[in-house]
């Protein structure tokens, strides 16, 4: 018997919406020690809801990057389930709310840096890329892009009495697995990260620790920017300007440059002197170090000695132009205190 459409949601319903995406989102963020027993009768109850038989195997890998590695290599040999969809989704404001928060917070801030970090290690050509993407496609449906929000909008509807009980398996899954893949013979699962670390922003963040932590698989990240181990594994108080010459990635030397900062940059970089007023001086690195040439303004305060130094426009030529600039077009005669 078909249920009949929801057109409008009760205030109680609509309370339980912030409930329900806090929930899940806790659950996809989880980093608590997985209960494999638990995972794997998870398992194979989404087998069962999907009225498939269970696998004869469940493999166990440390982390996703183990697990790739071995399907690409025995991928002829493995049968691949297509998920499918068991509900259709209900377009309403719950998909919005729920939804949308679900896939932008937990698949752009977190699964998605795991699968990049995966995609750069393994140095895929096409085939192996093209294998790679039906991989991802067959993971477990939480950890999916499209069915993270499918998911976590069902459990919603699960709540105001929409018979969802055929997902039964799936938010098992989500609860107690990290990545898992199902096969025809087999399934391919993985523990939760032991870490997953955020700014105050809710970027993937770490300084010299790993912003997503497996048992022999990291992925760093400076502010929600994925980092190479080489510069991850180091706080950025031990980054060096001189890699500022080396890095021909944009994104990254923005990053480096962030970390390092323009005092000790223009330090380490021994920075050219353009002109100086006062207590004031205009400085260049005189490398091919960022997208335009770097020009910055170096202050020096005559009481405490604290140095700040400022980037400014790249055709600044002067000192006190810099300040100008710096102090939004007021010129610097005009101060009454100097600081």
């Amino acid at each position: 018997m078909t249920q009949a459409r929801i057109e409008k949601l009760t205030p109680e319903q609509e309370a339980l919406i912030p409930i329900i995406r806090d929930e899940w989102l806790k659950i996809a963020l989880d980093t608590s020690p997985t209960d494999k027993q638990k995972a794997e009768a998870a398992i194979w109850l989404s087998y069962e809801c999907a009225g498939l038989k269970p696998p004869q195997q469940i493999l166990w890998f440390d982390n996703p990057l183990e697990a790739a590695t071995w399907i690409i290599s025995h991928r002829d040999q493995l049968g691949y389930y297509r998920t499918k969809h068991i509900l259709q989704d209900e377009e309403n404001s719950v998909i919005e709310v729920i939804g949308e928060k679900i896939w932008n917070y937990v698949w752009d801030d977190f699964y998605n840096p795991v699968a990049e970090n995966i995609w750069d290690i393994l140095k895929m050509d096409v085939e192996y890329r093209l294998c790679i993407y039906r991989i991802y496609e067959n993971a477990g449906q939480f950890l999916h892009l499209r069915e993270a929000r499918w998911l976590a909008c069902c459990i919603y509807f699960d709540a105001i009495g929409i018979d969802c009980s055929k997902l039964n398996g799936l938010w098992e899954t989500a609860k107690h697995c990290g990545w898992w893949w199902s096969f025809e013979e087999m399934a391919v699962a993985t523990p939760k990260p032991s870490v997953i670390r955020f700014d105050a922003d809710n970027n993937l963040h770490g300084e010299g620790v790993p912003a997503i932590a497996y048992e022999g698989f990291n992925v760093y990240a400076y502010h929600g920017v994925r980092l190479p181990e080489k510069y991850g594994k180091l706080h950025p108080e031990q980054w060096q300007a001189q890699w500022l010459l080396e890095e021909n990635n944009a994104e990254l030397r923005r990053v480096l440059i962030q970390g390092i900062g323009y005092e000790r940059i223009t330090r380490e970089l021994q920075a050219i002197e353009l002109d100086s007023w006062q207590e004031y001086i205009l400085l260049k690195i005189d490398n091919d170090v960022d997208v335009e040439p770097i020009v910055l303004l170096k202050m020096t305060c005559p009481s405490t000695g604290f140095i700040h130094v400022l980037r400014v426009p790249p055709d600044v030529t002067s000192a006190r132009e810099a300040i100008c600039w710096v102090n939004w077009g007021i010129n610097p005669e005009d101060f009454s205190i100097q600081t």
